[in-house]
């Protein structure tokens, strides 16, 4: 009796093993850092632009202390089993500035990072930005994802934009703009378009639910200040992205980023 009575209580626990839930899967703790112009330059420093040493800090220490960098895509396309529980760096460039290949691609070639350039396509070829031939040569790097930053929309003035995005006559026009930047970029480096950089972070839901479910784009990138908690498959706000401006020192942009986990 007393051994039926023991195989019958293992039985039980057995049972209760198995009904219970499977733990709740952890999420990933993404810091997307913006930067925009890196130069040698220091009377150009500012709350836009900052030194080359300062982004091989900023690489250096952020992987040094367990963080993985990925381009904008790969976090988009990754499963849990890549981003769960881990803590990623989106390294992201706005607009297409000439000093990305010269004095940033050498420090993602040294760190071997991932970074993603959200490019105007008017401005390419044009003094001062990036050529084709540059952005064709980092988009198959391993390195750089190219992504859009639409085109005749970031030559609006931001006081116009919250107009626009609202009005009916206007919301397709944007979505048109978007779809012909990421043409004009696919044909420079034969890679599809996948993430968006929202000019000034101005959007509305509606907008970016349409560039996501009529163009095919996988995830975009605002300017509200903060991180992300990101869950693979279960992401479609836009990211928050921490403004990286060079007064303030490699620590203090990592403890920020730490803090507001």
């Amino acid at each position: 009796m007393a051994r039926a009575w023991k195989r019958l209580a293992a039985a039980a626990a057995l049972c209760a093993v198995t009904a219970m839930p499977a733990a709740a899967s952890a999420s990933a703790n993404v810091a997307a850092l913006m930067y925009h112009s890196v130069t040698r330059d220091a009377s150009r420093w500012g709350d836009y632009t900052l030194s080359p040493d300062t982004l091989d800090a900023d690489i250096g220490y952020f992987i040094s202390n367990g963080y993985i960098t990925m381009t904008a895509a790969e976090l988009a396309s990754a499963s849990a089993a890549d981003t769960d529980g881990r803590n990623i760096l989106l390294l992201t460039f706005d607009d297409g500035y000439s000093n990305f290949y010269t004095d940033v691609f050498p420090v993602l070639k040294k760190y071997n990072a991932k970074a993603t350039m959200y490019l105007i396509g008017s401005y390419i070829d044009r003094y001062g930005y990036l050529t084709s031939d540059e952005v064709y040569e980092m988009a198959h790097s391993g390195l750089v994802e190219i992504g859009n930053h639409t085109d005749s929309i970031h030559h609006t003035p931001k006081e116009l934009l919250d107009g626009i995005y609202n009005n009916p006559n206007s919301f397709y026009e944007v979505i048109e703009d978007i779809k012909n930047n990421g043409e004009r970029l696919k044909n420079i480096t034969g890679i599809d378009v996948v993430t968006l950089s929202w000019p000034y972070g101005f959007y509305t839901s509606e907008l970016d639910g349409a560039v996501k479910s009529q163009l095919g784009y996988r995830l975009s990138v605002g300017t509200e200040y903060g991180v992300n908690k990101w869950n693979a498959g279960e992401n479609t706000a836009v990211l928050k992205r921490m403004n990286r401006e060079a007064s303030a020192s490699t620590e203090e942009v990592f403890n920020r980023a730490s803090k507001l986990f």
